[in-house]
């Protein structure tokens, strides 16, 4: 799990402050403790030196001078912390000078040499009471100093929260805000005007004016973007509108003198003259061409106008094939194409006119791209989401650049002295008519080994006897027209 990253004033304590008072702490108390000691140190020092002066005179004094000598010792340290001097002669004798005996005293002693024999023994008896008030003192000025550095710890604490975390803080919301697309000010109320964050902060304020008038320029950019692309929206539809316009119009209006100049021709005899024969019949082709031509025009601009609905209902597959069989027979056998169908069983749900007309659309377009002798199998195959209807041929194929464009109107590819009859308008028309189904056009084509075209149509649902709906019925993919 990511670990919340630690606070800026907590670093700077672990990191700065909280080391160098642990080391003043630690200085402090080795400091005072051999103060301690030296002054313990010290005491027993001028002790032994006393001790071993007042030894050597008794060593060499005569016994009248004796307690004399402990007198004197006494009274040269008065100022000093000798309270008693105590002397056992090596006969058993004691001698003594200064204060009675105390428990509190240390006592110090020393054997004194006297030749042979038992030896003198010197005790003096000091009041530690100096030394330890030395000692208190030294104790107090080390836990005084340990309290100054406590409270340097805390006026440091509160010096960078004031000086760096709260600035910090305030320059992030700052930033922040930049980046949230606040448009507040920043402010430095409260910083010094020499300081460093002040200068960040007058920095972050030019930053946030910079990028408000960025901010500014974009959406005026956005804005201008918005209102061209809106005007190259309306001149496309515009011109959508026009061309289906344009090809309704014609298709209207050259309609019914095409279909009278069609009866004239059909109604008119050959004769007996040779030349009279083929003109006629070059004329009754090209009018045939031209109603075509016509009838794609007013499909295309009937199905972009949205005034072409389709009515769904069941109907079978196998006699959508009879009908798509009987109507292109004909057309094949003059192209020296054989059609091979393989129809299956299956009732499907869709506008039988329309998967009639977007079937035949791509039967023509696989009739008219297959060389003779050539084959076009139309088949049926079940899938998981319906039947799957699929127009294969032997053609030259297409190359995948090329299989996007083919749907377009007036797109014909051709190879090297390839000319083929039509305005390639079939695809852009089956294209079309598969949209309003409720579906789309497959292909799956590699040059030279042909092309297939599919489109699926759901299941239609039957009720068995008991009444309930068939399990294998397909979820509808086409949706009414309105």
């Amino acid at each position: 799990m990511p670990r919340h990253p630690t606070s800026l004033l907590r670093r700077l304590l672990a990191d700065s402050v909280l080391p160098c008072a642990f080391a003043a702490l630690v200085l402090t108390g080795l400091l005072t403790v051999q103060r301690l000691r030296s002054v313990e140190d010290t005491a027993h020092l001028q002790i032994a030196a006393q001790l071993e002066q007042l030894a050597g005179a008794l060593e060499h004094a005569a016994g009248a001078n004796t307690q004399a000598l402990l007198d004197g010792a006494l009274r040269g340290s008065s100022d000093e912390p000798l309270q008693r001097v105590d002397l056992e002669e090596a006969d058993g004798r004691r001698l003594s000078s200064g204060a009675p005996a105390d428990a509190s005293f240390e006592r110090y002693r020393r054997n004194l040499s006297s030749g042979p024999g038992p030896h003198r023994i010197l005790t003096v008896h000091v009041d530690p009471a100096p030394r330890l008030h030395a000692q208190r003192l030294i104790l107090l000025y080390g836990v005084l100093s340990g309290f100054g550095i406590g409270v340097l710890v805390v006026l440091a604490t509160l010096t960078l929260r004031y000086r760096v975390s709260i600035p910090l803080r305030d320059l992030q919301r700052s930033l922040d805000a930049l980046l949230d697309g606040d448009d507040e000010e920043v402010s430095t109320d409260g910083l010094q005007p020499h300081g460093e964050f002040a200068r960040l902060h007058a920095s972050t304020a030019a930053l946030a004016r910079q990028l408000e008038t960025h901010r500014a320029d974009w959406a005026s950019i956005k804005q201008t973007t918005a209102i061209d692309a809106l005007d190259q929206l309306r001149q496309s539809q515009a011109a959508e509108r026009g061309k289906s316009q344009f090809m309704a119009l014609v298709g209207h209006h050259f309609r019914q003198p095409v279909q009278a100049l069609q009866l004239i021709a059909a109604s008119l005899h050959p004769g007996i003259d040779a030349e009279q024969s083929a003109l006629l019949a070059q004329m009754r082709a090209s009018v045939a061409t031209m109603t075509r031509l016509l009838d794609a025009l007013l499909d295309i601009s009937r199905l972009d106008a949205g005034v072409v609905a389709a009515t769904p209902a069941p109907f079978s597959v196998a006699g959508l094939f009879l009908r798509s069989r009987a109507a292109l027979a004909e057309d094949a056998r003059q192209h020296g194409v054989r059609l091979a169908w393989h129809p299956g069983h299956w009732l499907v749900h869709g506008d039988v006119q329309l998967v009639s007309d977007l079937l035949q659309q791509l039967i023509t377009n696989a009739i008219a791209h297959t060389g003779s002798p050539g084959r076009v199998l139309i088949a049926a195959r079940r899938r998981a989401a319906g039947v799957r209807i699929e127009v294969r041929d032997s053609g030259p194929g297409i190359p995948t650049i090329h299989q996007q464009r083919i749907f377009e109107e007036f797109v014909q590819l051709y190879g090297e002295g390839e000319r083929h009859e039509g305005y390639g308008l079939g695809l852009a028309i089956a294209a079309r008519q598969a949209k309003l189904l409720g579906t789309q056009i497959g292909l799956c084509s590699e040059p030279g080994h042909g092309s297939t075209f599919w489109f699926e149509l759901p299941l239609a649902s039957m009720e068995n006897s008991d009444g309930q709906t068939d399990t294998r019925q397909a979820s509808p993919a086409m949706h009414p027209v309105n």
